[in-house]
């Protein structure tokens, strides 16, 4: 995405990320991150729940507009309708993927060498 988003943007197009990652936003340099902390793969809110949808819609468009810094992230002030903790445990399968359970290790190792720093 980071790459695609510096190409559009050096053709003159504005681009914004939706993300609930924004530390690795930050670290790959996006051009302009709207920081959403909702689980993984729900970056509008629920399913379903147009008025949610709608209102991430709303505040990335004023996001794309009102950023003039490259590489700026906001946090949007929606918060997840009910408990993360369980939406994360619906979203994660019982049993990890190869490529997760072998890279798992490897994340914790780097998230933690970051938490030090």
């Amino acid at each position: 995405m980071p790459v695609l988003a510096r190409t559009l943007e050096s053709a003159g197009l504005s681009t914004l990320l939706i993300t609930p990652m924004p530390y690795w936003a930050e670290k790959i340099g996006t051009p302009r991150t709207l920081a959403v902390e909702f689980p993984f793969g729900h970056a509008f809110g629920q399913p379903g729940d147009k008025a949610m949808q709608r209102t991430i819609l709303e505040e990335a468009l004023h996001v794309l507009e009102s950023i003039d810094k490259p590489g700026t992230v906001v946090h949007s002030e929606q918060v997840w309708p009910g408990s993360v903790k369980e939406a994360i445990r619906r979203w994660q399968p019982a049993k990890p993927s190869p490529i997760i359970a072998k890279l798992s290790p490897k994340f914790r190792d780097i998230l933690r060498q970051n938490r030090k720093s």
